[in-house]
């Protein structure tokens, strides 16, 4: 079991690594990208980008060499309203930018009071992590701290990943009453190994059919803890010994 936990931190180490590695690389952003949102009009958390191969027949954004852009979608009928946003982006670093609307336009017979509120849409729209999935980019409003964004990216990439090999875990069971995510934690055990836990930080949590997933971390040493609430039992997952 030793073995099988050394192997599983070099593996879980090395996705670090590569999970930074990739990050570093200069994302570019320049072009047409298809969007669901229009960039500084909708209120959403974060904005999807996918690469256009061709000219887009829906939504899109532009991002031009001058670190401008302009966002806007298709006059489908000259009755309905069809809005546009334009504005400017800089480069903070490798995989951050930051964007501000500067113009904001309606064009369409029904546009009325939209067209009166125009001036309430232009804004700084602050800094964004530029995250690359294949051909797609999110754009994540970022608080400044761009390690935790790296982190955070990362660590959403472990839960999926658990999430789609957690039944070739083993699981010894720990009874527990507590409520609290820590509280749920400190009593799970390593009855394996005697393992102490309470060095242990919950850098992560996620919700699945099957229970809640607890990512921990000390150092680059990780460990998945699932939570059964309605059999209100932990434990910690266990890779099986293949051998």
């Amino acid at each position: 079991m030793t073995e099988i936990f050394r192997k599983n931190k070099i593996l879980l180490f090395l996705g670090l690594f590569l999970s930074i590695s990739t990050s570093a690389q200069v994302v570019s952003i320049e072009g047409e990208w298809s969007t669901k949102d229009i960039i500084g009009y909708s209120n959403v958390f974060e904005y999807s980008l996918i690469k256009e191969k061709q000219p887009s027949e829906g939504r899109s954004v532009i991002f031009n060499l001058d670190g401008t852009f302009s966002c806007g979608e298709p006059m489908i009928c000259p009755n309905g309203c069809s809005v546009y946003t334009s504005g400017s982006y800089t480069m903070v670093d490798n995989d951050h930018m930051r964007m501000a609307v500067e113009n904001v336009r309606f064009v369409g017979f029904y546009c009325g009071n939209l067209r009166a509120q125009q001036e309430n849409k232009r804004k700084d729209l602050g800094v964004f992590y530029i995250y690359k999935e294949g051909d797609a980019v999110r754009l994540i409003p970022s608080n400044g701290d761009f390690q935790e964004d790296r982190d955070q990216m990362l660590y959403t990439q472990m839960l999926d990943s658990f999430g789609k090999e957690w039944k070739s875990y083993d699981y010894v069971w720990d009874k527990t009453n507590a409520n609290q995510s820590e509280e749920i934690v400190k009593d799970c055990n390593d009855r394996r190994k005697q393992r102490d836990l309470s060095n242990y930080k919950i850098v992560f949590s996620k919700n699945e059919s099957y229970g809640d997933i607890f990512l921990l971390r000390e150092n680059e040493s990780y460990h998945y803890v699932v939570y059964n609430a309605v059999g209100k039992k932990v434990s910690l997952a266990y890779p099986k010994n293949k051998n």
